[in-house]
C-alpha cells in the first residue's frame, strides 16, 4: 500500500467517526472511459462523481465517466433518504478506441471555407450550451427508449473512434453511436425532455437536443425532416425527426448520442439492461488495476455537499474535438498538430468551467 493510501485512509477512518460518513472497503468497481457505473445498495437520493452532486434515478445512482477521464481511482458518494453520506470508489479503466478512414466525395467538410469555419464556431457555442444539462430533476428512468426502430442495445464499436476523413486531412474523435438506417425511418425522444436545440448545423446536419433533466442530454444528428422546436416539451416515444444524411455525411444513418453531467458518455450504457453496467461492491479492485490509491483531497473533501475532489480540474474529464459528440471538430484545418492544439485548448475551457461551477457550489454552500 502506498503513503498516500496509507493517509487516506487515516483520515477516512476520522470521518467514519466524527461525520458518520463511511467507505466501506467493498464500495469499490472498475468502469472503461466513456462508460457508466451504478450503486443501487440501500434507496440513494443523491450521487456525487467529480465534484458534482446530482439526483438518483429510482433509487439508483448512476456515474458517468467522461471518454478522456483520467486513468485510475475517483471517489465516488451516495445520500440516502436521512441524508447520511456513503462513500466508495470507482476505478476508471482505458477504453481502447479503433481507428477508420472515411472519404467524402463532397470536398466541402474536408477543404472547409473561411465563411463555414465562421459558421461553425458559431453553431459550437450553440451546442455547447444545450448540452451542459440542467439541474431539473431526473425525468427519465433506465434504460432509455430506442431513439429509432433498428437502434440495438449491443455495443457498436464506433464509440471514441477516431475517423480520418480523406486520408487525414481532417479527424474527428466520435463520442456517439452511427446506426444504417433508412432514410426517412422515424427517430424519437428516448425519454420525457425538453428540445434544447433543433437546427441545421454545418456538420452535423439538422439535429435535435433534448435535455432529460438530471444531467442527462441526448442528441440525434445529420436528420432529414425536424418536427419539433427549441422549447418544446416532449414525451418518451415522441417524434422528432426522420433520418436522413444532412451535414458531414456519407449515407443516410442515425447519429445517437449522450451527456450525463457533461460526460461524454457511450449512448449504448443507457439504452441496455441497467443491471449489466458495472455496479458497485459487486467487483473487488485488484492491486494490479489500482495505479496508485485514493488521492488524500479524495477521502477529504473540501465541502460535504462535493465528491470526487481527486481530480483537480486541470485534469478534469475534457472535451475534445466536438462539444456534442466529437462530430464537429474545432479544428477543421486538415493540420493535425492544430488539431491536437484545438483539443487541448478545449480541455483548458473545460477545466476552467470545471473550476468556476465548483466555485458557485462552494459559495452557496457557505
Amino acid at each position: 500500500m502506498t503513503h498516500k493510501a496509507t493517509i487516506a485512509g487515516a483520515i477516512t477512518a476520522i470521518l467514519t467517526v466524527a461525520t458518520g460518513t463511511s467507505l466501506a472497503a467493498d464500495n469499490s468497481a472498475t468502469v472503461l472511459q466513456g462508460g457508466v457505473a451504478r450503486w443501487s445498495r440501500d434507496a440513494a437520493t443523491e450521487c456525487g462523481i467529480f465534484g458534482r452532486r446530482y439526483g438518483a434515478v429510482d433509487g439508483v445512482c448512476y456515474y458517468p465517466v467522461d471518454m478522456k477521464a483520467k486513468l485510475g481511482v475517483h471517489e465516488i458518494a451516495m445520500w440516502d433518504a436521512a441524508g447520511a453520506r456513503t462513500l466508495g470508489t470507482l476505478t476508471v479503466a482505458k477504453r481502447e478506441c479503433s481507428e477508420t478512414e472515411i472519404t467524402l466525395n463532397d470536398n466541402t467538410y474536408v477543404k472547409i471555407s473561411e465563411a463555414n469555419k465562421k459558421r461553425g464556431v458559431e453553431e459550437r457555442a450553440r451546442i455547447v450550451k444545450a448540452v451542459a444539462g440542467t439541474d431539473a430533476a431526473p425525468g427519465f428512468a433506465l434504460p432509455l427508449g430506442a431513439a429509432a426502430e433498428g437502434v440495438a442495445t449491443r455495443d457498436r464499436g464506433d464509440f471514441c473512434e477516431l475517423r480520418l476523413y480523406n486520408g487525414g486531412l481532417v479527424k474527428s474523435r466520435h463520442t456517439g453511436l452511427d446506426y444504417p438506417l433508412a432514410r426517412g425511418t422515424q427517430v424519437v425522444a428516448g425519454a420525457d425532455g425538453t428540445v434544447m436545440l433543433a437546427e441545421n448545423q454545418f456538420y452535423t446536419g439538422k439535429t435535435v437536443i433534448v435535455d432529460h433533466g438530471g444531467g442527462l442530454v441526448t442528441m440525434v444528428f445529420h436528420l432529414d425532416e425536424v418536427v419539433v422546436k427549441a422549447g418544446a416539451t416532449v414525451k418518451r416515444g415522441d417524434k422528432l425527426a426522420t433520418v436522413g444524411s444532412t451535414g458531414r455525411s456519407s449515407a443516410p444513418h442515425l447519429h445517437y448520442g449522450a451527456r450525463y453531467q457533461n460526460q461524454r458518455i457511450d449512448v449504448g450504457a443507457l439504452i441496455g439492461d441497467p443491471s449489466k453496467l458495472p455496479g458497485v461492491g459487486e467487483a473487488t479492485v485488484t492491486a494490479a488495476e489500482e495505479p496508485g490509491a485514493i488521492e488524500t483531497d479524495a477521502a477529504l473533501p473540501g465541502k460535504e455537499d462535493k465528491a470526487g475532489e481527486d481530480l483537480a480540474p486541470s485534469e478534469s474529464a475534457a472535451a475534445a474535438g466536438d462539444a456534442a459528440a466529437a462530430d464537429a471538430p474545432a479544428n477543421q484545418t486538415g493540420d493535425p498538430e492544430a488539431a491536437d492544439a484545438a483539443e487541448k485548448k478545449e480541455d483548458v475551457i473545460r477545466a476552467e468551467q470545471e473550476a468556476q461551477q465548483k466555485a458557485d457550489e462552494a459559495a452557496k454552500s457557505r
